[in-house]
């Protein structure tokens, strides 16, 4: 095999044996790799590190590597995969003694080609047997530092340059709440900050406000609501008035605060509905307001509350959850607003707060959820099984529990889910029409089909821990156990990974994200899955069942353990209330992943903080690597580092916040930006600044430019003379001639350089 590289010692001290720490081995034996791994990828360099144990036998050790091209053609061809391998250190083996504890070991390779993937193994020996350690890979950088967006991308500042002073606050971060989130066609954006900028109608302590492209800029619309003063106090989980948006950002759901303004039985002051709402004074409401027009529909009536025995001061109205094109939104309260349902007095002549009702708006009208299967009259103490997917999208189906069993409320009608194991489950996930449902319980998981109003039990060995989403037609549903993460595909079970984060579940909240059709899920996981060394850092991985592949999208291309986490967010609460939107970090059709990473996965990533990235499948975008591409979206380059925020359904606009200018226009502070496809404004022109008599403007050319103290005549200054030998002429005049010749034609400025 042709030499591809040639194997060094670095120093003796970087060479050297180094004993760490570990519990001595009870008798001698072969020896054990620990731990294997690479740093300090160059495009023609790189360290290979390890910890071995001689397990008390002399021992030596050595690294084997060879390229993944001529691994993979013995493979192939059926041979040992390392036939051919090179050697470090090429010669005889490094002894490590014969020591009980671990041994840190380097070898620094020098010469490698650039951009090539190579694959290496530890080997030990000793006199009871021959160890290798963990088949590794590394690759050598490209050999360039050029830095260019993907796709054909460019950035453009969503924020406005004017911010009153102050910056973007993220996700969760205002008041404990800021809703962020993108519309789903591209092209808009809504956010919140603290400051007060673009038209304010007062300042609830958080501003909401929709940014539009327009042909040269983005645009920013104010749409916080003028509301009484205190309305949100300045308290870390007050939260901000808006509450969702729908998919396009064409309704916001908002409320309008604190139902009065003094404490006590009294309410001297009420709350003011929002203009042109008809909504009663004084209560706490939820609006939905028209992005367009302005115009909000309340959600409460005065209509509504005509037969309520309690004023404004003695009752509170929440949120429970939505349904994603907010056509229904599901309302939880202690008072009894509707006919049928039933109020517990509390204390002071209110309602109980812990006994709450369920009340569905949709098509301006209010329903009771919270009515058992039989019952005419509903039993408060409800809950929403889930803020988003126990609400089904066509509005016949809400999921609900009193805290001992799970049920549907289909049209009229009431539904024990969990009656027959005896109640007690955990609602998980549902179909988008509600018609399947998942729930757990005492480590089962189990399916609901509300057609047959039948239950099945989908791992009788049990050991499931959590579920991490559902298909939109609610067909395929992932699981993890202690045994790994596994697929349920109607009646085939596949196991995905050995392991995956707690925090990618619950499907409402959790991290995970799942395609539509459930052919692709992206998750988090710390564990070691696959060859990747991550040192127990959280990586971002992508399943798809196209050929059951899995692959890691974050680790690192070099090979080299990672620095920090990559991360992806789950819901966040908007203070108090319950947050059901989750971003895009998953696009519509599965082919674009976006996540925060602490990592250099580039060679452009410099700061050593967190950056957005983006995975992109082979034939996406700009991408053309069978195992597809990951590319910096923001700059790598950040002081504090960059997070993603949102994007498009198809990935074409991506959000991000970061502190650095990435426009010329930016003068400072932490702004939005969007990372668009075909994106960045033309830049406008420079203007040269100038002081004193350089401020003047230049006069305008004369059209005669003759000077005025020359001669008129048109050949300029007479030609030289000479005295006359022996009466002989003719030599200079022919001179003479000849220069008239040859300026003849041209002005007197072009005859002179083009001077003036």
């Amino acid at each position: 095999m042709r030499s591809h590289a040639r194997a060094v010692i670095a120093t003796a001290a970087a060479v050297g044996i180094l004993a760490i720490s570990g519990s001595a081995a009870q008798a001698a034996g072969p020896p054990v790799v620990s731990a294997s791994w690479v740093t300090s990828v160059t495009p023609t360099s790189a360290r290979l590190n390890a910890e071995v144990n001689p397990n008390g036998l002399a021992t030596t050790i050595r690294f084997d590597y060879i390229t993944q091209a001529a691994y993979e053609a013995n493979v192939k061809a059926a041979k040992e995969p390392f036939t051919g391998a090179l050697k470090s250190p090429p010669g005889t083996p490094t002894p490590i003694g014969s020591g009980t504890v671990a041994i840190k070991h380097l070898r620094q390779l020098e010469g490698l080609a650039a951009n090539t993937a190579f694959r290496y193994r530890l080997v030990a020996v000793n006199s009871a047997d021959t160890t290798f350690g963990p088949l590794r890979s590394f690759s050598t950088e490209a050999g360039t530092s050029t830095f260019a967006l993907p796709d054909g991308r460019g950035w453009e500042m969503v924020t406005p340059i004017e911010k009153n002073g102050g910056g973007i606050e993220g996700p969760g971060t205002n008041l404990g709440g800021g809703v962020f989130q993108a519309a789903a066609q591209g092209g808009s954006v809504t956010y919140t900050s603290a400051s007060s900028y673009s038209a304010p109608q007062g300042s609830p302590g958080a501003n909401q406000y929709v940014a539009r492209r327009g042909s040269g800029s983005w645009d920013t619309e104010n749409v916080t609501l003028a509301l009484f003063s205190g309305s949100f106090p300045n308290e870390p989980d007050s939260g901000v008035p808006y509450q969702l948006f729908s998919p396009d950002l064409a309704t916001g759901l908002v409320t309008n605060g604190k139902r009065c303004r003094a404490s006590g039985s009294a309410c001297p002051v009420a709350n003011l509905p929002l203009p042109g709402s008809g909504a009663p004074a004084g209560y706490r409401n939820y609006y939905l307001r028209n992005s367009a027009t302005g115009a909000s529909q309340a959600l409460l009536t005065s209509s509504g509350i005509a037969g309520l025995g309690l004023g404004p001061d003695e009752f509170e109205v929440g949120i429970a959850g939505a349904s994603a094109d907010l056509g229904q939104v599901v309302l939880s309260s202690c008072a009894a607003i509707t006919a049928n349902a039933t109020e517990v007095p509390g204390v002071g002549g209110e309602c109980d707060p812990d006994e709450q009702n369920l009340y569905r708006w949709a098509n301006g009208t209010l329903a009771l959820v919270n009515l058992k299967p039989g019952d005419t009259a509903g039993t408060p103490g409800a809950e929403l099984a889930a803020p988003g997917a126990a609400i089904a999208g066509n509005g016949g189906r809400v999921y609900w529990t009193d805290g001992t069993a799970v049920y549907l409320r289909e049209g009229s009608q009431t539904f024990a889910v969990d009656g027959t194991i005896g109640g007690g489950a955990d609602f998980e996930t549902a179909a988008a029409d509600g018609s399947l449902a998942y729930l757990t319980k005492d480590g089962h998981l189990y399916r609901f089909d509300a057609a047959i109003k039948a239950l099945t039990d989908l791992t009788p060995a049990g050991e499931v821990e959590g579920v991490l989403g559902s298909s939109t037609a609610g067909t395929r549903v992932f699981y993890l156990t202690s045994s790994g993460l596994f697929l349920r595909d109607g009646a085939t079970t596949t196991k995905v990974a050995d392991g995956a984060d707690a925090s990618n579940y619950p499907p409402a909240t959790g991290t995970a994200r799942l395609s539509a059709d459930g052919s692709r899920l992206a998750f988090l996981a710390s564990e070691l899955i696959g060859e990747y060394d991550n040192d127990g850092k959280a990586e971002v991985y992508l399943y798809s069942t196209a050929g059951s592949t899995l692959a890691c999208l974050s680790c690192n291309p070099t090979g080299e353990r990672p620095l920090g986490p990559s991360s992806m967010p789950g819901a966040i609460r908007n203070g108090a209330a319950i947050h059901t939107y989750k971003p895009r970090n998953l696009t519509a059709g599965g082919s674009r992943v976006y996540f925060d990473s602490f990592d250099a996965l580039a060679p452009q990533d410099s700061n050593k903080d967190r950056d957005v990235y983006q995975w992109e499948a082979n034939g996406t975008g700009s991408c053309t690597k069978p195992s597809g591409c990951v590319n910096l979206i923001s700059n790598g380059r950040s002081e504090d580092g960059a997070s993603f925020i949102d994007a498009s359904a198809d990935g074409s606009d991506v959000f991000f916040t970061t502190d650095d200018s990435l426009v010329p226009d930016d003068p400072g502070s932490v702004d939005l930006y969007d990372a668009r496809v075909g994106g960045g404004f033309p830049l406008p022109p420079v203007v040269i600044p100038c002081n004193g008599d350089a401020c003047q403007p230049l006069p305008p050319e004369p059209e005669d430019p003759t000077p005025g103290t020359l001669l008129s005549k048109p050949e300029g200054n007479p030609p030289l003379t000479f005295p006359k030998e022996g009466g002989k002429k003719g030599g200079k005049k022919k001179g003479k001639k000849a220069k008239k010749g040859k300026n003849k034609g041209k002005s007197q400025k072009q005859r002179r350089g083009g001077r003036r």
